[in-house]
């Protein structure tokens, strides 16, 4: 089977805008640290790494202060997601347990270490994936986690599936193909393969891996 599919995982396969400000917002309560956070400003981080992040989300603090800031929110929502998890999106079991027969499936997230395995857990997904890979796990770009993961199982052709402009571009700089999940949390223009709900996926993908323009 040479042909696979590369999930995203926040705002593609589940929805934890809620839990996520809880947890983060519980954090710098704890920590006696300013910074709040509303679902607008969480939303606007999805996708991005820890150095994109910190500015955003810790205005005013330096890199290093900022990062320690971050692993602390990291370790928080990871602890509070177990207990609180996210919600995946309608028909999803369904979608991946057809996908999954005739794909590998893998996820690869900007998380940290513990997020995902909280997905696959909670979520009840785990039977449907292969594997997984997370910026937590290499300290890499999502381009270049889906380069190592590419390599590592030996596949020639990825689609790979996420909900924001950061994901395309890095979809693009890893030279996959790319599917907007519309659904998500981001908008894309231009916008050529595009999904408004996960049941609209696998016959996009039959067709882009049927057609010799795409790979």
């Amino acid at each position: 089977m040479n042909k696979s599919l590369f999930f995203d995982l926040d705002g593609t396969l589940w929805d934890a805008l809620i839990p996520l400000t809880q947890s983060w917002n519980d954090a710098m309560e704890k920590a006696q640290k300013p910074f709040r956070f509303t679902l607008e400003k969480m939303k606007s981080y999805m996708g991005l790494t820890p150095v994109e992040t910190v500015p955003l989300a810790f205005p005013g603090t330096a890199l290093e202060e900022g990062l320690q800031l971050f692993h602390t929110v990291l370790t928080a929502e990871v602890l509070y997601l177990a207990q609180h998890p996210g919600k995946p999106y309608p028909s999803e079991e369904k979608i991946l347990a057809m996908l999954s027969k005739e794909y590998p499936l893998y996820i690869v997230s900007n998380s940290g270490k513990g997020y995902v395995e909280n997905y696959l857990k909670a979520c009840h997904m785990a039977p449907y994936f292969q594997g997984h890979i997370c910026a937590g796990d290499t300290g890499k770009s999502k381009a270049e986690n889906i380069r190592i993961l590419k390599e590592r199982i030996g596949i020639e052709k990825v689609i790979y599936i996420g909900d924001t402009q950061k994901d395309k571009t890095e979809s693009e700089k890893a030279g996959v193909p790319f599917i907007h999940a519309a659904y998500g949390f981001g908008t894309i223009a231009p916008d050529p393969y595009r999904i408004l709900s996960l049941s609209e996926l696998p016959p996009l993908v039959a067709k882009l891996f049927a057609s010799d323009d795409v790979f």
